[in-house]
């Protein structure tokens, strides 16, 4: 069903930086994190695998600007469509790195998972590489979750998504085609209200 990835270009990981915050208050990606902000740790995290490019999706108006990654090798990309979901966010992202980068694959992360490991993003990388599945995924101790890498032959359908939904209808269809990345530890967790932030804030700056 895939081709193999060696016949294509550079595996992207493509950060979701679209939320609304709404339970946070005020723009979460901009709260402190020891690279700078919650968005910088999360690209610094996706940097420091050493086997992605790296591209973030924001919406087109609004707090996230390209200045708050100044610096940073990565793509900058955003959507007037932030407002209807993470699908619809997701989608804009897989469309403007396929019109421009024609990518092997597209790695999904969250913005707001400032704690997800460079050593799971190179798992996930690498075994897509070696085995060519349509989709892998990590799977920690507790559920499976992010990353979750989605071949170009999938494109179409990433492409099609709205909503909220996601990717998570997508992984149910392709089960078939889905292999799983065995992750020790705990998965990422979101960080989506001010009791999130104020736990991962002590682990991070344990003297403040």
């Amino acid at each position: 069903m895939y081709e193999h990835p060696a016949e294509r270009r550079d595996i992207w990981a493509l950060i979701l930086a679209g939320g609304a915050s709404r339970r946070m208050g005020q723009p979460k990606l901009l709260l402190p994190a020891p690279q700078g902000s919650l968005l910088k740790q999360t690209i610094h995290q996706a940097l420091a695998a050493g086997n992605v490019r790296v591209a973030v999706i924001a919406p087109e108006s609004g707090p996230l600007r390209r200045e708050h990654t100044e610096g940073l090798p990565i793509e900058w990309l955003t959507t007037a469509l932030a407002e209807r979901g993470l699908g619809a966010t997701l989608a804009a992202g897989v469309r403007q790195l396929e019109e421009h980068h024609t990518p092997a694959a597209v790695m999904i992360l969250l913005g707001d998972q400032p704690e997800i490991s460079p050593e799971a993003i190179r798992q996930v990388t690498d075994a897509f590489t070696q085995i060519g599945a349509g989709i892998v995924q990590s799977r920690y101790d507790d559920r499976p979750a992010h990353p979750v890498l989605f071949t170009a032959e999938l494109f179409s359908e990433l492409m099609a998504l709205d909503g909220d939904a996601g990717a998570k209808e997508l992984l149910h269809l392709y089960q078939d085609h889905l292999y799983s990345v065995r992750i020790p530890g705990m998965a990422p967790q979101d960080i989506d209200t001010p009791e999130e932030y104020e736990r991962y804030r002590l682990k991070v700056f344990p003297q403040s």
